[in-house]
């Protein structure tokens, strides 16, 4: 598993391309954890100011996170357009298994795959998922249910026929 943390400008349209992600990381039987940076900022930041040293600390936390439920199978999804390029730099050497997505203008040196915020949310999604399948950090969706292969079917058929079942 891998913390995927979504960089870009609105932070809407990353909640919603995480959310897409996540919809299908769960149907491909993965778990996954989303984490806004707004939404726990209160929780995560407590005992801290708005300074930069302390922003600092903020983001090594959420990467701290991350690193805790990607090393428990989760697939950590993190939306933080507020943490600057040099600590999400440290955050990626510190924990690694570090998957940095841009979606918009905001294009940096830490980017694995850039996204277009003009793109269908469904589509940027899709993006996604060929990538990880691509850096085999997921499995490709079986598209088969095959169970028997044909030679084991026609034995079954055959043998059905001869109990009258067929």
């Amino acid at each position: 598993m891998k913390t995927i943390w979504f960089c870009g400008e609105d932070e809407k349209s990353l909640i919603n391309v995480a959310e897409s992600l996540g919809e299908e990381l769960i149907n491909r039987e993965q778990c996954v954890e989303l984490i806004v940076h707004s939404e726990i900022e209160e929780i995560l930041g407590r005992g801290l100011k708005d300074t930069k040293e302390d922003r600092s600390t903020f983001t090594d936390r959420l990467g701290f996170v991350g690193d805790l439920l990607h090393r428990n199978n989760i697939f950590a999804l993190i939306v933080s357009n507020k943490a600057d390029m040099l600590d999400r730099k440290i955050v990626k050497e510190t924990y690694g298994d570090y998957i940095q997505i841009n979606i918009g203008n905001i294009k940096d040196s830490l980017c694995d795959l850039d996204l277009s915020a003009k793109e269908d949310i469904k589509a940027n999604a899709k993006k996604i998922i060929e990538y990880l399948i691509l850096e085999k950090i997921l499995p490709e969706k079986s598209g088969s249910t095959e169970v028997y292969s044909k030679e084991e079917e026609e034995e079954i058929r055959r043998r059905l026929e001869e109990l009258g079942y067929v």
